[in-house]
């Protein structure tokens, strides 16, 4: 029996439906299931998919930039903050 196991979100203690929901949702747009299907319910030419996947990976790369620049200002006013 090959049972294929799909997404599960399991329900916390006293979790309202609305925030099981949007957990449920979060992990679909993690594992990126809902771009695979629209990405096969029509045919895309292959420069037109290496152009989308070309501005995916900047968008990325911009947003990591910005996590990491985050990063590092919030250690540098941790230092600030502990010779105080």
């Amino acid at each position: 029996m090959d049972e294929k196991k799909g997404l599960v979100v399991i329900a916390r203690y006293d979790e309202s439906i609305d925030s099981l929901i949007k957990r449920f949702k979060k992990k679909v747009n993690k594992s990126g299931i809902l771009r695979e299907f629209k990405d096969s319910t029509f045919y895309q030419k292959p420069s037109i998919k290496k152009k989308r996947k070309r501005i995916e990976a900047a968008i990325r790369r911009v947003k990591d930039e910005q996590k990491l620049k985050e990063k590092r200002s919030y250690r540098k006013n941790e230092k600030h903050q502990s010779d105080k």
